[in-house]
């Protein structure tokens, strides 16, 4: 009788480590971007690397988001490379003052909004250190550049900065907010525009 107890008890200890280490395995318990560690990155500007973006004007027919195509190449590619999006396109620490005289603030100030390899679409990079990317991008009220970075995520090393992308009108009206109104049978849509005043 005794054994039998010990017997489910190994059994259910052992589904319970199962599951926990299938939890783990399935799931990455923090947000993607947080493992780009853009703190770290130092100059490494190659003359003879690019990044450039076409088209350079995005939403001329009222879109909210639109597909943006990189050209890329890289002299010294390694399997490690990575393409990051910035918004604003200015994404230098000259654009973010140190917090204090004693800290010199990071060569990079903003992280990326998005990233993905230099090889995810181009087989061949690491040999040839070409490759083309399409990647699409909403509204965000402000222009992008894209980078291309070696040393992998955590070592990042800035190689080529591409050229500007904006949409032709930042500001227009995006998507709706729906939220509760006062009572459990209203409901209110908001929608931003942002208006500058020149």
């Amino acid at each position: 009788m005794m054994t039998g107890g010990i017997g489910k008890s190994r059994v259910l200890f052992f589904s319970l480590i199962v599951l926990a280490t299938f939890q783990q395995a399935v799931s990455d318990e923090h947000q993607p971007l947080s493992k780009v560690a853009i703190h770290k990155t130092t100059l490494a500007l190659d003359d003879l690397a690019y990044i450039n973006a076409t088209p350079n004007v995005l939403g001329l027919r009222g879109q909210n988001s639109e597909w943006v195509t990189l050209q890329y190449s890289n002299p010294k590619p390694t399997i490690d490379d990575w393409i990051g999006v910035f918004s604003p396109a200015n994404f230098s620490a000259s654009t973010c003052p140190a917090e204090n005289i004693w800290v010199n603030p990071p060569f990079l100030c903003s992280a990326p909004i998005k990233y993905q390899y230099a090889n995810f679409s181009s087989n061949g990079y690491k040999n040839t250190g070409k490759g083309s990317l399409k990647l699409q991008l909403i509204n965000q009220r402000s222009d992008f550049s894209f980078a291309l970075f070696t040393g992998g995520l955590t070592n990042p090393k800035l190689v080529a900065v591409s050229n500007k992308v904006s949409f032709i009108n930042p500001n227009a009206p995006v998507y709706p907010r729906l939220a509760q109104g006062k009572t459990w049978d209203e409901m209110t849509c908001n929608m931003d525009k942002r208006i500058w005043n020149q």
